[in-house]
């Protein structure tokens, strides 16, 4: 008969500084019960209520115990204890933030992240390690966290690498982006995270996907790139993933963790195969820039975007290529352009055109069902206000990023989403905004607001 897991659950945790409480949800892998002599490494994630199963139908969740057992039992990790941390939102102060807010929310709230910080790693890892048969050094203590669980952790893990020396970061919250017509290209972006000169002793896992909307891939890059500069030996110290087609939500970010899962904890084997994925026409005036995301994936199902390659170009006068991917175009024509890693080699053919812009335009209608009091506007992809332009139908014009990638479901208001015909889920609507474009959509129902009452309300010493 299997060993099986088992996730407990403490009821009432006391945070000192932050004056409240809130539930931990601890996943105890295969075996710890029975071989009792085995310690463990730990990951400590943020927003724990949605940790594992989902709380309530409907909802959404990351089932990262899924994706541990999965890699547990093929041999290819070993077993970690899993400590889910549930949020707490009280309207005046946000926990994730340590130093600066979004402009918008700052007026309201206080960054709590500092008194968060210190309820982590002075009340739950204590607790933890002395409830728990852990490996409470550094090395084998991780954080983990997404949006702006990931800003924290990464926050977290730079201020106090005596404490946590694996990060993983999926999605962080680095900059918030908005449509603005009257800022540069169409887009204003306020940079939300701290910079940390010089490597220090952590193991970072950094990725976003690349239908996340206005969180573009390059926010993230971008900060991947300096770590480099820093020192951070890629690969080694440092590891970075685009994630074709995953959009900004708990389904997408679960069904990649196992990948960061095994960069920390376990075995990644061998490279495999290399791919060359991206926009392959480039412009030399207008603003817009691109780059390769290039695909190294392994016989364990491990991959990541390689951002130390070396690049061949067929014709140097149409197109340079930097290590990290960054294309940039000398004069219109067309050329190859080969990527040799890790034993393996992927080439693509790359086109320089004279002009290509930074920004395109999306037209969006939406047709809804009618109401006796419509309201004045209902809300798209990320940052898409639709307002009434008459009966049943709402209209919006944004110029949006090229090539930015979008999922989405319409909703009219905080978490009154829209619905297939009979009410149930729907699956998210996606487009890229590629070139300028035309959409129209029908919304069938909307739902009725959610009650978030039963968020992290777990399984108490449950199994599976």
């Amino acid at each position: 008969m299997p060993l099986q897991a088992t996730v407990l659950t403490v009821e009432g945790f006391r945070a000192s500084r932050l004056d409240n409480e809130r539930r931990l949800f601890i996943y105890l892998p295969p075996g710890y019960r029975r071989e009792t002599s085995a310690h463990y490494p730990v990951l400590y994630m943020h927003a724990g209520q949605r940790a594992f199963d989902p709380a309530a139908p409907g909802t959404e969740s990351w089932r990262i115990h899924r994706a541990a057992e999965r890699l547990i039992e093929s041999g290819q990790m070993d077993g970690i204890i899993i400590v889910a941390i549930a949020h707490v939102r009280p309207a005046e102060v946000n926990e994730y933030y340590h130093f600066k807010a979004p402009a918008e929310e700052a007026p309201f709230i206080r960054c709590a992240g500092l008194d968060y910080e210190d309820f982590v790693v002075n009340e739950v890892k204590p607790y933890i390690d002395a409830r728990f048969r852990t490996l409470p050094d550094p090395a084998n203590t991780g954080l983990i966290g997404s949006s702006a669980g990931g800003l924290c952790t990464y926050h977290m893990g730079f201020r106090r690498p005596d404490v946590f020396g694996k990060l993983l970061l999926l999605s962080p919250y680095f900059v918030k982006p908005q449509l603005d017509d009257e800022a540069p290209a169409g887009l204003r972006e306020e940079r939300l995270y701290e910079s940390y000169k010089g490597r220090i002793p952590v193991k970072v896992w950094m990725d976003i996907g690349d239908a996340e909307g206005l969180f573009l891939p390059r926010h993230v890059r971008e900060v991947a790139v300096d770590l480099i500069g820093q020192g951070f030996r890629y690969g080694e110290d440092l590891a970075y993933l685009e994630q074709p087609e995953a959009a900004h939500q708990e389904t997408d970010w679960g069904d990649r963790v196992h990948l960061p899962l095994l960069y920390m904890f376990g075995r990644t084997g061998s490279p495999a195969s290399l791919e060359l994925r991206g926009r392959t026409e480039i412009g030399l005036a207008g603003g817009h820039r691109t780059h390769v995301n290039a695909i190294l994936r392994y016989d364990s199902g491990f991959a990541v975007s390689v951002l130390n390659g070396e690049y061949r170009v067929g014709d140097p006068t149409v197109l340079e290529a930097l290590p990290d991917g960054t294309l940039l175009p000398r004069r219109p024509g067309t050329t190859t352009l080969t990527l040799s890693c890790c034993g393996l080699a992927a080439t693509g053919v790359y086109t320089v055109v004279p002009a290509l812009s930074d920004r395109v335009v999306v037209e969006m209608t939406a047709d809804v069902p009618p109401e006796e009091t419509p309201p004045d506007a209902i809300y798209g992809a990320m940052g898409m206000r639709l307002v009434h332009a008459g009966g049943n139908r709402y209209a919006g014009r944004f110029r949006v990023p090229r090539d930015a990638g979008y999922r989405f479901r319409f909703t009219k208001g905080f978490r009154k989403f829209e619905t297939d015909a009979a009410g149930g889920v729907l699956p998210n609507r996606s487009f890229r905004a590629s070139d300028d474009m035309s959409l129209h959509c029908e919304v069938a129902r909307w739902e009725e607001t959610r009650s978030r009452a039963s968020e992290g309300r777990g399984r108490v010493d449950s199994t599976f």
